[in-house]
């Protein structure tokens, strides 16, 4: 029942936000969980663009940051610690500085705003070409 309510509930905000021509169809969301109501989803709402750092456009590589947070009541990106990294500790720093720009939109449950564990994130550094 709640995931069909979270499902409700996203699937209302994607209306609304496609009516106020708010381009929502791109939006992005990630699962977490809230205690006592169990698997949920956070939607983003706001974020900046990771720096690409000098020394991986030196090397001419690509790379990932695999990133776990929560999202605090008023929607920011909190306590956010490393899970993997490819390569090794090259991109760490600037995904760390990127997770500050994050803002989701606060998770409410019975009329209140909760805090989101467990968030899970990938943040992808690609070369253009």
């Amino acid at each position: 029942m709640g995931k069909q309510m979270s499902l409700l509930r996203a699937t209302g905000l994607a209306l609304v936000s496609m009516v106020l021509s708010v381009p929502s169809v791109f939006a992005e969301s990630y699962g977490g969980r809230v205690d006592g109501v169990g698997e949920v989803e956070v939607e983003l709402v706001e974020k900046g663009t990771p720096s690409f750092p000098r020394r991986a456009k030196s090397y001419g590589v690509s790379g990932v940051v695999v990133v776990k947070f929560n999202v605090d009541i008023e929607g920011n990106a909190v306590g956010a610690v490393i899970v993997e990294s490819k390569p090794r500790r090259l991109f760490d720093r600037s995904a760390m500085r990127y997770m500050d720009t994050l803002k989701f939109t606060p998770y409410e449950t019975n009329g209140a705003t909760v805090a989101v564990t467990d968030v899970v994130m990938s943040v992808v550094y690609r070369l253009k070409d």
